[in-house]
């Protein structure tokens, strides 16, 4: 039987590999004082924004002794203890060339809607010790509760695509859709939910990092034709509608229906504006222009894991959807669970790292309502044209006999291969990786050992044609491979965890890896 399967793996583009966790994002917010000084004179304008994205620029003067240690956070809401709460982002007052001059300037912020006032604030002292000097005026959105952050996701029905978005508030939440631009013939009423500070673990997520997340808000559209294109608009009469958006509507199991996929892991979000944030991951702004450019070539995203890096900072999830919207409104942009969203102590994870800051998965399964089987179970299966996909948590225990590993054997033994040829599956950590990291549990080889034992088996045994991971922060592919030894009928595997943050040097000699890996560390897309 003839399949037709086209990928495109993106890399981060037009930047060097190196680390792009900027030395100096972290704030020390526990260490934040105030001497305000009453010369410093700080203004930002407009004082109301017309809707999320819009720019606000921020003006000061009166500075003594102006220093490279100077900086403008900004806050939302305005009100936040300083000596609490993180920034959501800022900027060093020194970019504007006339600071170092006149002890004046300006710069422009551009604004992500997060529901609420905004307030910008000058330190001075740095970032280790920073002290207020001055506090501007707020500035507030024209609607704050514009219906935003929207995504498509793929569902167990074929014939179904759920859209979910974030509002500040709820009344009567509906999605309407049509066929034809500006005549939405079908409506249905969404359900919505949120999380609060008690529903994380700990660390960031539940102190200097927690925002409100607003209503998260899901509904979806239904008896679709397959491959029609269709308008939709979401939100309510009360606070507001989106601007119409469009998609196609998903293609049925068909072996001759060919499938246009891009996939990647660890991409995390970049400021557009220049202004620094918790993490940096710059070159996420490539992988997201790259997908723009192919959109109405892709059929759907995968994103294996490590989505937004929030690890507790929430507002990057504000700024990650923002970044990732006008793709995931327009086709599906479907998830995996990464070690940052899930890993942190006494969560019943399979690993006790912290690497999510606190979030413990509960902002991920949140905002990602994926067509899995339940709470804190983010493992599934669904179908486009010729590929059916599986997704599983390596953040969860993949033993034999474990309640993820029984679903995955249904899942992988309910294929239809005559619907479905091409079988994809797909986890965060790597089966088969290139690395020198085997220093404690959730090292790569020692993860890969793991995953060897109690998952490669059946891989093989059903089939599966190509098995995708991220985590480790490089490009690698493997001839089709099982017990490490190259041999046909079995999974290709591949490593595409270059989505955006800095790239893996952890790798040995290509001498020793040559019969079974292909790894990549240059840029662009590969099919």
């Amino acid at each position: 039987m003839s399949r037709s399967l086209l990928l495109l793996f993106l890399q981060c583009v037009g930047v060097q590999c190196h680390q792009f966790i900027h030395p100096l994002s972290h704030v020390n917010v526990a260490a934040t004082s105030q001497l305000i000084d009453n010369s410093i004179h700080i203004q930002a304008s407009p004082v109301v924004l017309n809707g999320s994205g819009s720019s606000v620029k921020v003006t000061w003067s009166g500075v003594t002794s102006p220093s490279t240690g100077d900086w403008i956070g900004v806050y939302a809401p305005s009100k936040a203890d300083f000596s609490q709460k993180a920034p959501v982002k800022y900027q060093y007052a020194h970019a504007c060339p006339t600071h170092m001059e006149s002890g004046s300037g300006s710069l422009t912020f551009r604004m992500v809607n997060m529901r609420t006032d905004i307030g910008f604030v000058f330190f001075r002292n740095g970032i280790k010790k920073p002290v207020v000097a001055a506090v501007s005026n707020s500035v507030q959105f024209k609607n704050p509760n514009e219906p935003l952050q929207i995504h498509l996701a793929l569902t167990h029905d074929p014939k179904t695509i759920s859209v979910t978005w974030v509002s500040g508030a709820v009344s009567n939440p509906q999605v309407k859709w049509g066929s034809s631009s500006g005549q939405y013939t079908h409506v249905t009423k969404a359900v919505w939910t949120t999380y609060s500070v008690s529903d994380l673990c700990g660390g960031a997520a539940t102190t200097l990092g927690w925002r409100e997340p607003g209503w998260i808000i899901t509904a979806n559209m239904t008896s679709l034709y397959p491959g029609m294109l269709y308008y939709y608009m979401v939100g309510d009469d009360t606070y507001g509608w989106s601007k119409e958006l469009s998609f196609s509507a998903p293609k049925l199991p068909d072996p001759s229906v060919a499938t246009r996929v891009v996939a990647f892991g660890d991409m995390g979000n970049g400021m557009v504006d220049g202004s620094l944030q918790h993490w940096e991951q710059q070159p996420s702004l490539n992988t997201t222009k790259l997908i723009s450019q192919h959109i109405n070539e892709t059929d759907v995203v995968f994103h294996i894991g490590d989505i937004s890096y929030a690890v507790g900072y929430a507002a990057e999830w504000d700024e990650f959807f923002d970044q990732i919207s006008p793709i995931a409104s327009r086709v599906p942009y479907m998830v995996c669970i990464g070690n940052h969203e899930r890993d942190f102590p006494n969560s019943k994870g399979y690993f006790s790292g912290t690497d999510s800051g606190g979030e413990c998965g509960v902002p991920y399964e949140k905002r990602f309502p994926m067509p899995r089987s339940g709470l804190d179970q983010p493992w599934y299966g669904v179908s486009y044209g010729n590929i059916h996909f599986i997704s599983m948590s390596t953040e969860h225990d993949w033993s034999v006999g474990s309640e993820q590993t029984t679903f995955l054997e249904h899942l992988l033994s309910s294929v239809d291969r005559s619907q479905t040829p091409w079988l994809v599956f797909a986890g965060h950590r790597p089966m088969y990786i290139d690395s020198t990291n085997d220093a404690n549990q959730g090292s790569d080889l020692t993860v890969a050992k793991s995953l060897k034992k109690h998952l490669e088996p059946l891989l093989k045994s059903y089939g599966v044609d190509l098995a995708m991971w991220g985590h480790h922060h490089s490009y690698q592919r493997t001839c089709p491979v099982y017990k490490e030894l190259c041999t046909s009928s079995a999974p290709t595997h591949v490593v595409i965890g270059m989505g955006g943050q800095s790239l893996s040097h952890d790798v040995k000699s290509v001498a020793l890896v040559a019969v079974i890996y292909s790894l990549v560390c240059t840029v662009g897309i590969r099919s």
